[in-house]
């Protein structure tokens, strides 16, 4: 196989504050500006870009909570963002922030965009597979409520009235219900290379290239060799980033985060979107988006008529949840004392996904008590915990796996 040449730049970006706008000079203090950082790689038609830049200001926040109708996370990073372009399709990609908080329950109805959904996608794929990626519902729910919710998102609240550029047009009502977890099953937009700009009346659009992505029906070759993508490949890696789209504490209850991996190599690309989600005495929640383009020309689709290669994405969305207490059991025996694996993303993933593994194996699964914890496959009951939290009996939209694959054709035969 014959490597692409490739490319690595660098570029720092001063852009204007969104929270202001002109005149040039407000108060006999001049605009603030933001420093952006790019990072990225050219390689064969592909241009992979991560912006990378500073947590949101208090205008920012304001913005983003009247944007949402829901308090934000503590900590959201508005310019961060990881775009994958492909020259000769037109294709774009981009995994963002706000698109993916706009897919957490309670959202307004003019700012919701639709998560993905596996359980459903993969169960009416028999039925239409093209339209298998549209199946999907309507916002994400946490299935996660804790006694003290509702003060908690009205101390929130509190917090952003007092900051000195609140927006007093939009008040914005803490009393109702809401994904205090964020939990997003968001898997990046195709067809877009920007973010959104939350001081910008925009409503969520989608794109011709939501529609390219189609249910998987190839066991063997629609799916990511993670096999050949480890260390033991002994590839280089030409190009890699990581970072935080958003992340909250949650009121010291735990951990949400969504952060985005990036990794170039002569061979192809690989793309991970994580949301993890710890909720102390609660549960744990792990969802994955892998995205992978081999360079490959074995690994291409021949077009019948020019017998060009063509590229093929490939988008594997994973959900995995678990009781705390179960993945408390997991600890090592010789630190079965030691919980700071218990704050280890990594190291509780592969537990989640070794839990997930025997749950298969065991299926069909008996009926659950009464009062059992949730676990993947039994429905939800009451979880006895310090917190006195409820897992509510609609089961998160994000438990389950789907595959799905994109053809990427010449611009004009698109």
């Amino acid at each position: 196989m014959s490597r692409a040449q490739h490319r690595v730049f660098e570029h720092v970006h001063t852009v204007p504050d969104r929270g202001h706008v002109a005149p040039a000079h407000a108060h006999g203090r001049p605009v603030t500006y933001d420093k952006v950082l790019e990072r990225g790689i050219e390689i064969g038609a592909w241009t992979i870009r991560v912006m990378r830049g500073s947590i949101a200001n208090a205008a920012d926040m304001d913005a983003l909570s009247d944007k949402l109708g829901i308090s934000p996370p503590e900590m959201p990073f508005l310019h961060n963002a990881l775009i994958l372009e492909h020259k000769s399709s037109g294709f774009s990609y981009i995994f963002d922030a706000v698109r993916a908080l706009q897919c957490v329950q309670g959202v307004r109805s003019d700012q919701r965009r639709v998560p993905m959904d596996c359980v459903r996608a993969m169960s009416d794929s028999s039925r239409d597979p093209a339209a298998a990626c549209t199946i999907l519902r309507r916002a994400s729910r946490s299935g996660v409520q804790v006694s003290y919710a509702k003060k908690w998102g009205e101390s929130r609240q509190r917090a952003l009235s007092s900051s000195p550029s609140a927006s007093s047009s939009q008040p914005l009502s803490m009393t109702k219900s809401f994904d205090w977890t964020y939990s997003t099953t968001w898997p990046g937009m195709p067809g877009e290379s920007n973010t959104v700009n939350v001081h910008a009346s925009t409503v969520p659009t989608t794109t011709a290239w939501v529609t390219a992505f189609h249910f998987g029906t190839d066991p063997v070759r629609d799916r990511i060799p993670i096999e050949r993508l480890g260390p033991s490949s002994g590839e280089p890696i030409l190009f890699y980033d990581d970072i935080v789209l958003f992340e909250d504490e949650l009121a010291d209850n735990g951990t949400s985060t969504l952060n985005v991996k990036v990794r170039v190599m002569p061979s192809g690309w690989l793309v991970l979107q994580r949301f993890f989600l710890r909720v102390d005495n609660v549960l744990f929640r792990v969802f994955d988006t892998r995205m992978y383009v081999s360079f490959d020309s074995q690994d291409a689709e021949r077009d019948e008529k020019t017998s060009e290669s063509l590229p093929r994405v490939i988008r594997e969305c994973r959900g995995m949840e678990a009781p705390y207490d179960a993945v408390l059991k997991r600890l090592p025996i010789h630190r079965s004392q030691d919980l700071s694996l218990l704050t280890n993303v990594a190291w509780v993933t592969e537990i989640l996904d070794q839990m997930a593994v025997q749950n298969r194996r065991m299926a069909p699964m008996a009926p659950a008590p009464a009062h059992a914890p949730h676990a993947p496959g039994v429905p939800a009951a009451t979880v006895e915990s310090p917190d006195k939290a409820v897992l509510e009996s609609d089961a998160w939209d994000g438990h389950g796996y789907c595959v799905q694959v994109a053809v990427l054709r010449q611009a004009s035969d698109s």
